[in-house]
């Protein structure tokens, strides 16, 4: 018989759900599902004043926050880019960047499911959402996620960016601490000098190492929110005005999936989690495809620090909701996680790694290193 397989959106690795040749395996996906009464979406008040989003898993963070934002709430963790689905979120470790929040699936309080034998089953209960968590589809289908939600009246998305005079762990911690304010308390990390203003509660922190050497570019994207941002930030700081012109005009966009032909990104977006980036009318993935074989990681690591504050700046004018990539090539990335006491260890491994690799003929890293 077939083994019987879940799929999201397939932005994480390839080769997880199915490597496309066993002819026994068969991958549902959830691109085109339409979950029945609430679970397709919903929002319910709850006592304390918060909100509760009932959600279809196969939408993204995207098709989400096109219903939330305009509203003011949001995830209380977020990712970088659009590209999960709901249900993948929930049956991974997908992390944001939030300093005091945890992983995405923290968030959920109820899930619906299928069952091996077809059968549904709303799961409320913590005893058994635990299990449901992280759990790479073993247990069952997730057809509809309940989240929690959070309200924000003001957002500040920006970039901070710096050369390091020196590559050591307090030069490190300086950066995140004071340029980036963030949201770190001062007995966690010993490092850096003292605590800054700590207003930032979210942080991205990208590396050219490529091109550092010793001295190495670092960047932040970072999030402030509420009575935390800047009075006089030359930015959005609310919600707004066109912001469902501008989720409406993302979604509608028309663009190229290999071997589907022409869809709306927001189509796209559920199949695939991400189109492709182009550069003059060219696939990213094609050129790096193409020039394997040249010099172009210290330009693809340049370009990467040069383009995310121009992408910061244009989705919060245009939504502000947190998110900057909404076009991603196709990349490989490992997460690992650490302690924050063993944080600048860990990137300075990642450092050597990615500089000895400029000597090697076959595999070279060609993008910044991340800090989360």
């Amino acid at each position: 018989g077939y083994k019987v397989r879940i799929s999201g959106a397939g932005h994480s690795a390839g080769g997880i759900v199915t490597d496309g040749k066993n002819q026994q395996v068969l991958v549902i996906s959830l691109a085109e599902y339409t979950a029945p009464g609430e679970w397709e979406f919903a929002l319910k008040d709850m006592p304390d004043g918060s909100k509760r989003a009932t959600v279809n898993a196969g939408w993204t963070q995207f098709h989400l926050y096109e219903r939330i934002r305009p509203l003011g709430f949001f995830q209380p963790a977020q990712t970088a880019g659009y590209f999960f689905s709901l249900g993948g979120i929930v049956a991974s470790s997908v992390h944001g960047g939030s300093y005091l929040g945890g992983f995405i699936h923290a968030y959920v309080t109820r899930l619906r499911v299928m069952l091996f034998d077809g059968s549904i089953k709303i799961v409320d209960t913590e005893e058994e959402l635990r299990f449901w968590r992280c759990s790479f589809g073993l247990h069952g289908i997730m057809l509809g996620v309940e989240m929690q939600l959070e309200k924000r009246e003001q957002l500040q998305m920006y970039s901070v960016k710096a050369k390091l005079p020196a590559w050591n762990a307090h030069e490190f911690w300086k950066f995140i601490k004071e340029d980036a304010e963030a949201d770190i308390p001062g007995d966690v990390v010993n490092y850096g000098g003292h605590e800054g203003s700590r207003k930032s509660w979210n942080g991205e922190f990208f590396i050219d190492y490529i091109n550092g050497d010793d001295t190495p570019q670092i960047m932040s994207y970072s999030q402030k929110a509420n009575h935390s941002v800047d009075p006089d930030f030359d930015g959005e700081l609310g919600i707004p005005e066109s912001v469902v012109e501008g989720y409406s005009d993302m979604k509608n966009k028309r663009v190229a999936e290999d071997g589907r032909g022409m869809m709306s990104w927001g189509e796209a977006a559920r199949r695939d989690g991400a189109p492709p980036i182009k550069i003059a009318g060219i696939e990213v993935n094609d050129i790096l495809d193409a020039a394997k074989k040249l010099p172009l990681a210290g330009l693809l690591s340049k370009a990467a620090m040069e383009e995310i504050p121009g992408f910061v700046t244009r989705m919060s004018k245009r939504v502000n909701d947190g998110f900057f990539l909404t076009y991603a090539p196709a990349a490989l990335a490992a997460a690992y996680f650490v302690k924050p006491e063993n944080g600048f260890e860990a990137m300075d491994y990642l450092r050597k790694v990615q500089l000895a690799s400029k000597k090697s003929k076959d595999f070279v890293w060609n993008l910044p290193g991340e800090f989360r």
